[in-house]
């Protein structure tokens, strides 16, 4: 049996002085991928979020007779550079008990941070994918209750609703109120619309902040 051998890398660069945030990821020989983010005033709110002298200052550890996983090895090292104190340095197995405790904390943080611009609109299928509504054409907003995967029809003459706003819709026999997120918006023809028009239900606005709780009517 052969071995391939992949020489991984990744690093992540969080720089205030610059105000950026680098993520790279080598992949194997003449393999790299980055992204950078310069962020004016944002990289710095993200700093200030984590308390400098207690990150990544508590590792548990691994005990002696743990087994490592055959022909894999995971390494990290943290290089935290302060303006006035001394240079910091963490070694140790990308695992979790020899990461430092809020690392995982950190991560989330960073994601967020980065989920945040995400990958933009040029490969963006409801983007690219768009088309103009005309003027006799009517909106159907698919909507979804609670997480869930089906969804379901509704009508709205409201051309600001986007995909991903939560909405106030009516439900049932009793029309009580339920509040939905739509996942996707289409415009139809008269000669084409997916369902009868005078059985489909039409949203009654978008939902405000405090209406996340709205109690059924």
């Amino acid at each position: 049996m052969e071995f391939v051998t992949w020489d991984y890398m990744e690093h992540l660069i969080i720089d205030r002085e610059t105000e950026t945030l680098e993520h790279i990821q080598n992949i194997g020989t003449g393999c790299k991928v980055s992204r950078k983010y310069e962020i004016e005033g944002g990289i710095e709110h993200l700093l200030d979020e984590f308390d400098a002298k207690r990150l990544f200052s508590k590792i548990v550890g691994n005990p002696d007779d743990v087994i490592d996983t055959p022909n894999e090895m995971k390494d990290y090292k943290i290089t935290i550079d302060y303006k006035k104190n001394q240079q910091r340095i963490i070694t140790g197995s990308f695992d979790k008990n020899n990461l430092p405790e809020d690392f995982g904390e950190f991560a989330d943080m960073v994601i967020d941070f980065m989920n945040f611009y995400g990958l933009g609109e040029i490969l963006d299928p409801s983007v690219y994918a768009k088309v103009f509504r005309r003027k006799t054409d009517y909106i159907f907003c698919s909507v979804t209750f609670d997480e869930g995967q089906k969804s379901y029809y509704y009508l709205t003459e409201d051309d600001s609703i986007k995909v991903d706003d939560f909405v106030i819709v009516p439900v049932g026999k009793d029309n009580h109120r339920a509040i939905v997120k739509v996942v996707n918006i289409e415009y139809f023809g008269e000669d084409h619309v997916p369902m009868p028009v005078k059985k489909t239900k039409y949203i009654i606005r978008k939902c405000t902040d405090v209406e996340y709780d709205l109690p059924d009517e």
